[in-house]
């Protein structure tokens, strides 16, 4: 399935009016294939899921033999997450058509949705196999060694699909995801360098460097790399605003300013960058203008969370306490699902005032709350993938054991901070409790952190209460 080459924008629009007039007086003639092809990719890719059926089920009614629409279809499936059907079409389509790169690229596409990582290397490799050319798979299958670690033949294909295809240097922050999320920075940093040097003119390939070098904590390095972005592309707010974030890191307060009201400048929605100018009157003790751009960093998104602790730093740092106490309450009526925030505020309290103080917001949030259970899973889910905040979690999670609303899964969230701060005779018990009374629970508790499915006696626990 190629992009709608040789049309232009209005073009496309003009096809897909036209057959919307034409399916809704019923009055339904002759579309020529390609017309059809653009037709649908348009409209799933606006995900008009209605009209996208209709103009599939068209196509497929003028063009039964063609295995392009069967794809499009499960295309059209999957942007729906009707994953069971995608499945059922693309297991139709391989016993219908000879094999094809298309086929396996959406084969592909699907393991990557249902979670089956595994499954989708193999599959890429037939689609190169069949069509080595193609910029999409080479772009997959490149991502695909680099997570692998094998970059040599990663970057091999994705400087194939590079010199195929100038968009695909749009989706480098899927390489760089790879390199963060794994912590390779240093690979990470000699990857984009690479790619600089074979395309200099990729505004994409600087930016991702920077990313590089900015997780290294080489700002410097890192300013240059989104100099050099922003010098191809002059509206690259985002790169305005990384250069921001690096001053900022080598307290250089004065040229983060600069550069985060560049980025306002670009996008007056950016309320990352209005915050960032907020911390920077705050770091220059100019506090009445960082008030009023933390301000108006809540009024572009009142879930800023740096910019409500910001204005509450200001008001104690001012001696305004009584002012802080009241704007702490207000932020937490306001904000019933910010778990980052219940935890940020508490460094305001002495010590031994911080579980009682956590407790305090923790029930104002929940009293606002209809859905008790979502709150404390999503609570639940906070504290284990946040290092500092089990042992405080365990304690207030302790506390709701004997609430009926929530009795079938406590249990589960207990064992499961429980397991990952190391107690596992305590984890044990929660865990047994849980898969007693709520064996179907299991799943919920297994999401919670990855390292839980690997843990030697949650196994046994699950396998055993089979």
């Amino acid at each position: 399935m190629e992009e709608n080459e040789g049309y232009t924008e209005e073009d496309v629009e003009q096809l897909v009016e036209r057959f919307k007039e034409m399916a809704s007086t019923g009055e339904m003639r002759y579309i020529e294939d390609e017309d059809m092809e653009v037709i649908i990719e348009s409209l799933i890719g606006k995900m008009d899921f209605p009209w996208a059926t209709k103009a599939v089920n068209y196509a497929l009614q003028m063009f039964p033999s063609s295995e392009v629409f069967h794809l499009l279809k499960v295309r059209k499936l999957m942007m729906e997450l009707n994953l069971d059907s995608a499945s059922r079409e693309l297991d139709k389509i391989e016993e219908t058509f000879p094999p094809s790169a298309e086929l396996y690229l959406e084969k592909a596409f699907l393991s990557k949705l249902t979670g089956a990582d595994d499954d989708s290397f193999p599959l890429l490799k037939k689609a190169y196999r069949l069509d080595p050319e193609n910029p999409e798979i080479n772009l997959m299958l490149s991502s695909e060694y680099v997570r692998k670690g094998n970059y040599e033949k990663g970057y091999h294909l994705l400087k194939n699909a590079m010199e195929s295809d100038e968009i695909i240097e749009e989706q480098l922050f899927t390489f760089s995801y790879i390199f963060e999320e794994n912590k390779l920075y240093d690979d990470a940093i000699s990857f984009f360098l690479q790619l600089t040097e074979d395309f200099p003119l990729s505004k994409s390939s600087w930016f991702a460097l920077g990313l590089a070098y900015s997780w290294k904590k080489e700002f410097t390095n890192a300013i240059d790399a989104y100099l050099n972005a922003i010098s191809l592309d002059e509206e690259a707010s985002t790169a305005y605003f990384n250069v921001g974030n690096a001053y900022f890191e080598m307290k250089d307060y004065a040229e983060a300013l600069h550069y985060y009201q560049e980025t306002i400048r670009l996008d007056d929605q950016d309320f990352h960058a209005m915050s960032g100018i907020g911390d920077c009157y705050y770091a220059m003790e100019e506090y009445d203008k960082a008030l009023d751009s933390y301000h108006q960093a809540l009024i572009l998104n009142s879930d800023t969370t740096d910019a409500l602790m910001g204005i509450i730093n200001i008001l104690h740092e001012t001696g305004r306490n009584e002012e802080a106490e009241s704007f702490i309450r207000k932020t937490i009526s306001l904000q019933p699902r910010s778990f980052e925030l219940l935890f940020d505020l508490l460094p305001f309290y002495k010590e031994e005032e911080q579980l009682e103080r956590l407790k305090e917001f923790f029930n104002l949030t929940i009293s606002q709350l209809d859905n008790k259970q979502e709150f404390l899973f999503f609570f639940t889910l906070y504290c284990c993938n946040t290092e500092g905040t089990r042992a405080m979690g365990i304690q207030l999670l302790e506390e709701y054991l004997d609430d009926e609303e929530v009795a079938l899964s406590i249990p589960y969230f207990l064992a499961a901070m429980n397991y990952l701060e190391g107690d596992y005779g305590r984890a044990h018990n929660f865990l047994s409790t849980a898969l007693l009374i709520n064996y179907e629970g299991h799943d919920q508790f297994l999401a919670l952190h990855p390292d839980l499915a690997n843990i030697e006696d949650v196994q046994k626990l699950i396998s055993s209460y089979r």
